[in-house]
């Protein structure tokens, strides 16, 4: 019987899906913001959404993702797979109990603008069985959350500067 679910899960998988995606532009030089962003110790001081045990170093890395409500209290733990990791570019997808049921996949993209502007494009393509049911639930309020998190991390990146040192923030 959970065979059979399953497939039809990954079946219901490819028909439903939606994508949410936001957009910001940064005050700073790409290489600074990547910088700040690949710190997931300081994450405490400027994400809203989630905090990381540690910023991922390869494809395939499972890491572990604290998803927080509004009051910045931890609402829900994934482990989601690394998919893609570049230098500007951070992707991972996770899943809500089996594959086909609920999954999303994270994109983090930076984009120099020129050499002191930054886009960030935070996006997630949800799919699944789930997705009509919890797109007014989950889909939607999470791309509030995006841009809440978007916001913050602009100011915290436009009023930190970095050291001499490429390994230290001031």
């Amino acid at each position: 019987m959970k065979i059979f679910f399953t497939k039809i899960a990954l079946f219901f998988r490819f028909i439903f899906n939606e994508r949410i995606e936001t957009k910001i532009i940064i005050n700073q030089p790409i290489d600074h913001v990547w910088q700040l962003f690949t710190c997931a110790s300081s994450y405490p001081e400027w994400n809203t959404l989630f905090s990381l045990d540690r910023f991922p170093t390869h494809v395939g890395q499972r890491i572990i993702v604290n998803l927080f409500d509004k009051n910045k209290n931890v609402q829900f733990q994934m482990q989601p797979e690394i998919k893609e990791l570049e230098e500007y570019h951070l992707e991972w997808e996770g899943k809500l109990y089996i594959n086909g049921l609920f999954n999303g996949r994270h994109q983090f993209v930076f984009t120099k603008i020129d050499a002191n502007t930054t886009q960030l494009i935070q996006a997630e393509n949800f799919n699944g069985l789930l997705v009509p049911i919890l797109n007014y639930f989950v889909i939607q309020p999470t791309q509030l959350s995006f841009e809440r998190m978007n916001e913050s991390f602009k100011q915290y990146v436009e009023v930190h500067i970095l050291n001499k040192d490429p390994l230290k923030i001031s």
